[in-house]
């Protein structure tokens, strides 16, 4: 990428981040309230009320469990939404200005990882404090970075679908809402029964979602079996994304 354009997608974000909270009292504090409320809702329902445990051979608080991947997957399915809109909601600058329009959703899938990235940080910081640090919590930037891949991979493919076939942004929230819940962010690999676990491995969250609850919870390197179909779903991804945008972006004027 060119310097000026790096300076480009760096105006691109500031713009994002202060558009997404133009006219609001509390501003950036809403990328915590927010996902708190998310949270708390889920804490209360599954350990509240269900009394479920992550684990079962063990005492961990299920709120650590849920924190430990929750805004990992709150910048994805942000990201691969907003990201999968931007070139239609900025059809006008897309038909009449000559620039890089694969940074439209480059701006929209980093700006929802750095707002997000606050509150693990946030989390990260009482979690050390509650337990202690442990050096091989830096894995997770590793994995942070394939999944941020992934996310602009998809990011990239919707956006260069969406002008061409609209019913897309129909179907996406289903189904981004649907990984949610075949992912195991609410509960444990260990707590579903063995004949739906297949449709588990299919989705590739799992693989993501498993790996930070392996470095943060249990303090350990991730199977590497998941690292390499984390290494393969990253790249296969960004490759998939580059070349389909490559191919379809000629024609976003004609079709806008």
């Amino acid at each position: 990428m060119k310097r000026n354009n790096f300076h480009l997608l760096f105006y691109f974000i500031k713009k994002d981040i202060r558009t997404r909270f133009a006219g609001s009292g509390l501003g950036l504090l809403w990328t915590l309230l927010i996902p708190v409320v998310q949270i708390l809702l889920f804490w209360f329902v599954f350990s509240g009320i269900m009394k479920s445990r992550p684990y079962a051979n063990t005492s961990m608080p299920y709120i650590y469990f849920l924190l430990s991947s929750f805004f990992f997957w709150l910048a994805f399915s942000e990201g691969v939404m907003k990201a999968s809109s931007s070139i239609i909601e900025n059809a006008e600058m897309v038909k009449k200005i000559s620039f890089p329009v694969i940074l439209l959703p480059i701006t929209a899938i980093t700006s929802s990882y750095l707002l997000n990235l606050g509150g693990f940080l946030l989390f990260l910081f009482v979690y050390s404090l509650s337990t202690s640090f442990s050096p091989l919590f830096v894995m997770v930037l590793p994995v942070l970075l394939l999944q941020f891949l992934f996310s602009l991979g998809l990011g990239l493919l919707l956006a260069a679908l969406m002008p061409y076939v609209r019913d897309l942004s129909q179907l996406l929230s289903y189904f981004i809402q649907g990984m949610f819940f075949v992912s195991p962010i609410i509960y444990s690999l260990e707590a579903i029964p063995d004949r739906f676990k297949i449709i588990f491995s299919l989705n590739p969250l799992t693989y993501f979602v498993s790996s930070y609850h392996t470095i943060l919870l249990f303090r350990k390197i991730p199977d590497l079996t998941f690292l390499g179909i984390i290494c393969l779903l990253s790249l296969g991804a960004i490759a998939g994304g580059l070349f389909i945008f490559d191919k379809l972006r000629s024609g976003f004027a004609d079709v806008l």
